[in-house]
């Protein structure tokens, strides 16, 4: 058994851990919560535009984000933290990348610093990055992270995109998804059945170039949610551990405390025994 001066030592450390573990599980709460509310503010948007595009895509390819082409090169729009500490958030994306397609004819797009190590580990090209992502995502270089990867579509440098991230759902629930975005999958709708004013071609450059800056701005949202969703189970988790083990530990120390009381009313009952 340890010694009471070791067990004191391991308590005061964990317990040192667990207020650190603690503190950060509040604060990443907090963080949490403002995601929570950027999210219910951006998600109907979001969802009506996407909506929009799928159905202009089924009247009209005359812009290069609705026609589909033979895919040669895919471009994959990865989606992690900056930061650990948060279970297996980050592994997770990275594996589900993995899975769009070998570094030869795919190239990756790292938003957040453990993605862009991870992918480049792999081998994978990654012809645009935007590092450090940040605690509070920049709406402007995401939206000019979204103009840089629409030229390179334009130009044909690459024949798909597609977003790897996770989707925030509730409490610290999340799911990864792989969504691709261009070009554009047509809405199952008749041409009869929708009238657009003015006419589709008026609208395509300035609506197509809103679509792909909002797509990737609402995946960055929702993995933001998701990743402090995630931190939070893992400080909470680590919180509780750490409650577990200074019980354990106190209850090791109680044991030292009293075998070394025992041992010194032994040790003075004999000496006593033996001047008699």
């Amino acid at each position: 058994m340890s010694s009471i001066r070791d067990i004191r030592s391991k308590i005061r450390t964990v317990r040192n851990i667990e207020q650190i573990c603690r503190a950060m599980k509040t604060v990443a709460s907090i963080r949490l919560r403002r995601g929570e509310q950027r999210l219910e503010r951006a998600r109907p948007y979001h969802e009506r535009l996407a909506r929009l595009v799928e159905m202009m895509a089924a009247v009209t390819q005359d812009h290069p984000f609705l026609r589909e082409r033979a895919v040669d090169t895919t471009a994959m729009v990865v989606v992690t933290s900056d930061r650990g500490l948060c279970g297996g958030y980050n592994a997770a994306a990275v594996r589900r990348a993995l899975a769009v397609g070998p570094p030869e004819n795919t190239r990756a797009v790292a938003i957040g610093r453990k993605g862009l190590v991870q992918l480049r580990r792999h081998g994978y090209d990654v012809v645009e990055q935007l590092v450090p992502l940040g605690g509070e995502p920049s709406v402007a270089a995401v939206y000019a992270l979204a103009e840089r990867l629409g030229e390179r579509f334009v130009r044909a440098e690459i024949d798909r995109l597609v977003l790897v991230h996770s989707r925030f759902h509730s409490g610290t629930r999340s799911e990864l998804r792989i969504d691709a975005i261009l070009p554009v999958a047509p809405a199952p709708v008749a041409p009869a059945d929708v009238i657009f004013e003015p006419a589709p071609q008026q609208m395509l450059q300035g609506l197509m170039r809103r679509y792909l800056q909002n797509e990737i701005l609402s995946a960055v949202l929702e993995a933001s949610a998701s990743e402090h969703a995630a931190r939070v189970a893992a400080m909470t988790a680590a919180t509780d551990n750490a409650e577990d083990m200074i019980r354990q530990l106190t209850l090791d120390y109680n044991k030292a405390r009293q075998a070394g009381i025992t041992k010194e009313l032994v040790e003075l009952v004999s000496a006593a025994d033996s001047t008699v």
